[in-house]
């Protein structure tokens, strides 16, 4: 309530002194929009959504404090075709981007003479209406579960980074706080145990290639050199993210163009042991540049089986979060692999959880627009693989995997 309250108050005055123009405005926003979103809190539950009028009026005063900044430099036609853009591209669909346009071109002209505020806040409303009809049964992200134990969700990976950090020891850190036993890249090590695991209805190991199997099961036997492939339209933004998010994060950082990824590449096997002797509970996949030992990648692999199917999973951890992919294995190819998020089954996909440790409570959301697809292979008798990822559709990245024994 108190956060609804001051988000709110800060929202409603802003908006209110830009629409307004006035003092005035910024007290009649605040008295109106502080209460409103206070009261809409109060009737929902902590993972719900809002109302979609609410998200539209949000929304609008939000896009009228762009409009309003825009302005200064732009004439309202402008603000509008910028304001739909923004809007189109927070949708993550090309089509969203090109109604986002139109609907801002159309909006400015039509109140030219408005103020750029009262504009960008058009515009957001009739975008927004007209995107909730036209994309109604297509949403973006899903509810999956709210404050859950960990054990009721095998699908998505429970290990969050304690700390701003995540880097190339967070395997080593967490086994000195979960009071594990921690081994750095011991021989013959692989992210899977056995890839028998993973057989069902879709894919048989024995029919996989032995090289291949030996990859996933002895992987630490290995070397890889990437080439990463980005679509231009993603690149820049991807820029963006990696310098000021995956970089200071010390995860995801990718390499972004061909020199970069010259720098070489070192793949270690980190896991934890619970019991002594015992199987191995976590197997981390630590990629780090082999000339300065800067992280690009760590993730923490783990498989489970329901209703006779396989699954693998790879969870990536980030301040008091995780993001999971959870893949389904097929055979392709004769004696090939192909792992991929995008199935009919209910687990596989991209899921973002808040984890609370202490509680042992996951609130889980599944992202429904963001696909992953592992294709590997053998040619030539050299191992190769094609790390695909796509967003609403369209691929912009491919990472193209060249393989060898050590």
């Amino acid at each position: 309530m108190r956060d609804s309250l001051v988000w709110g108050a800060l929202l409603g005055g802003a908006a209110g002194a830009v629409l307004g123009g006035s003092v005035l405005g910024a007290v009649i926003g605040i008295v109106i929009y502080a209460p409103l979103e206070a009261a809409m809190r109060a009737r929902l539950g902590p993972a719900d959504a809002p109302p979609l009028w609410q998200r539209i009026l949000g929304s609008a005063l939000a896009m009228s404090l762009f409009g309003a900044l825009v302005g200064i430099v732009f004439s309202s036609v402008v603000v509008g075709i910028l304001s739909g853009a923004l809007l189109g591209l927070i949708g993550l669909r090309p089509l969203k981007v090109v109604l986002g346009v139109v609907v801002g071109a159309a909006v400015g002209l039509a109140l030219r003479d408005a103020g750029a505020a009262w504009v960008a806040a058009a515009v957001t409303v009739v975008y927004r209406v007209i995107a909730a009809f036209a994309y109604r049964n297509r949403p973006l992200v899903r509810v999956m579960a709210q404050e859950v134990p960990a054990a009721e969700l095998r699908y998505v990976v429970p290990f969050e980074a304690r700390s701003k950090y995540v880097g190339a020891d967070y395997v080593q850190q967490l086994a000195e706080l979960r009071g594990g036993t921690f081994r750095r890249n011991p021989p013959d090590v692989g992210i899977v145990a056995s890839l028998d695991a993973l057989d069902g209805p879709d894919f048989d190991a024995g029919l996989v290639h032995p090289l291949i199997r030996e990859f996933y099961e002895h992987t630490s036997r290995f070397k890889l050199t990437i080439i990463p492939e980005w679509r231009p339209w993603m690149k820049p933004a991807y820029e963006l993210f990696k310098r000021f998010v995956a970089q200071p994060l010390g995860q995801a950082a990718i390499p972004s163009n061909i020199e970069e990824a010259q720098r070489g590449m070192v793949s270690t096997i980190d896991t934890i042991t619970f019991e002594d002797e015992g199987e191995i509970d976590v197997r981390g996949w630590i990629r780090t540049f082999a000339d300065s030992g800067d992280p690009i990648y760590v993730g923490i692999y783990t498989s489970f089986r329901h209703e006779g199917r396989g699954y693998v999973s790879v969870g990536f951890p980030i301040p008091s979060s995780n993001f999971t992919a959870t893949l389904e294995p097929h055979n392709v190819d004769g004696d090939g692999l192909l792992l991929w998020s995008r199935s009919s089954l209910p687990f596989p996909g991209h899921y973002l959880s808040s984890v609370d440790s202490e509680r042992d409570a996951l609130t889980v959301l599944k992202l429904l627009a963001f696909h992953e697809r592992i294709h590997v292979f053998v040619e030539d008798g050299a191992l190769r693989t094609d790390h695909s990822f796509s967003l609403a559709g369209q691929r912009f990245l491919t990472l193209r995997y060249y393989i060898e024994r050590l």
